[in-house]
């Protein structure tokens, strides 16, 4: 079985999986050792650890340079979050998807940041590719609207989980939903597996209960690794404080 055809059934089996976010290779093999079945990047994460600002600060090029170390250095599915593609031109676009998929990626996270008549077309430009070049690729469609505060959310969420299934999307990512409420009415109206960030007002049995399907992490396995390192570093120096190390 391919690491496409796991990645794909991984949305489709009873319960949820946990999709862990990385940022390099040595993150990305810890997990794959503590057994989880597929690991997906953040662009935050790698974005912050190159130190560039997220919202594609970063070279595509250097985005696919760490994808390449990640995927050489693991064998579980990999899925990339692209942003916004990095790119608005089509062809660009497909050159990118194809850079991607050169590289043995199962699945991207592609963002409608710039509404949904854009991203549409998108959309519409990767499904076409893939189905002309007998490609696959698990689309995960990130709907912002929550993110981006606009008036009725749920209805626009749910208004683009059906245009984005009609356009080829496998998969809903709908950050920043407020509530359980919220997730389920976005849940039972689709049949696409929707994926929700787990927090600690979210965990898993409760999004589980809610109907998602697939559980990420986004930012937060970084940010706990670098927060920690900054404790024990601050430590050591205040321990050398009065015998310096050198």
């Amino acid at each position: 079985m391919s690491n496409y055809d796991k990645f794909y059934q991984l949305h489709h089996q009873q319960a949820p999986f946990i999709l862990a976010n990385v940022w390099n290779v040595k993150s990305a093999q810890l997990l794959e050792k503590a057994g989880y079945e597929a690991i997906g990047t953040s662009s935050g994460a790698i974005s912050s650890s190159l130190g560039y600002e997220d919202g594609e600060m970063i070279p595509f090029t250097e985005l696919l340079y760490i994808v390449q170390r990640i995927k050489l250095s693991t064998n579980i599915p990999l899925s990339v979050d692209i942003e916004r593609g990095y790119g608005d031109d089509l062809n660009v676009l497909r050159d990118n998807i194809q850079k991607l998929l050169d590289l043995g990626v199962s699945g991207i996270n592609i963002e409608d940041s710039q509404g949904e008549d854009i991203y549409l077309k998108k959309l519409e430009c990767i499904k076409n590719y893939l189905l002309r070049t007998n490609q696959q690729l698990f689309i995960n469609a990130r709907i912002d609207a929550f993110l981006q505060k606009l008036q009725s959310p749920v209805e626009i969420t749910i208004k683009r989980a059906g245009l984005y299934r009609e356009a080829g999307a496998d998969g809903l990512f709908v950050p920043a939903a407020p509530d359980t409420d919220t997730i389920k009415e976005i849940t039972w109206s689709t049949p696409l597996p929707v994926n929700i960030v787990g927090t600690p007002n979210f965990p898993v049995q409760t999004l589980a209960n809610s109907g998602v399907r697939r559980i990420s992490m986004a930012v937060l396995l970084y940010r706990s690794t670098y927060e920690h390192l900054g404790d024990i570093a601050g430590q050591i120096a205040a321990s050398t404080a009065t015998f310096p190390l050198s």
